[in-house]
């Protein structure tokens, strides 16, 4: 990978998935999924689960870095496949903070392939306000 795209292997469930890339875009984070034959499904492209859980991370993380919380808990994940991605390409999302409040943030963005819209996605996360909330 190449134009300042960082990997992150991360720990816990994210690592049996490989991990996510990311990269800071005009100061904005923006996250990348690279689909391999261990994210397939039976009809041979990407599962949907594996989307919707870069997603959740992409969405999670960047509300954790909006609000300066030090975590974050998925309330709702809503998502609409539009197309299927193929395994062994690279797909990107740049997540949209819509609303942030003190405990509570609202988010939006899509995953796109080149020039293909394949997922949108619509979720709020709960922030907590230490480590023990």
């Amino acid at each position: 990978m190449t134009q300042g795209w960082t990997h992150t292997p991360s720990e816990g469930f994210l690592a049996h998935v490989g991990g996510l890339w990311e990269r800071n875009v005009d100061g904005q984070a923006e996250f990348g999924f690279l689909a391999e034959e261990m994210h397939a499904n039976r009809n041979g492209v990407v599962h949907g689960g594996m989307l919707m859980t870069f997603i959740d991370r992409a969405f999670g993380q960047t509300a954790r870095l909006a609000s300066g919380a030090p975590r974050a808990a998925t309330i709702n994940l809503n998502t609409s496949f539009m197309m299927p991605m193929r395994i062994g390409s690279f797909a990107t999302l740049r997540p949209k903070v819509v609303k942030l409040t003190k405990r509570l943030a609202f988010m939006e963005g899509t995953v796109i392939c080149g020039d293909d819209v394949l997922t949108s996605a619509q979720g709020v996360w709960r922030l907590a306000s230490s480590t023990t909330d």
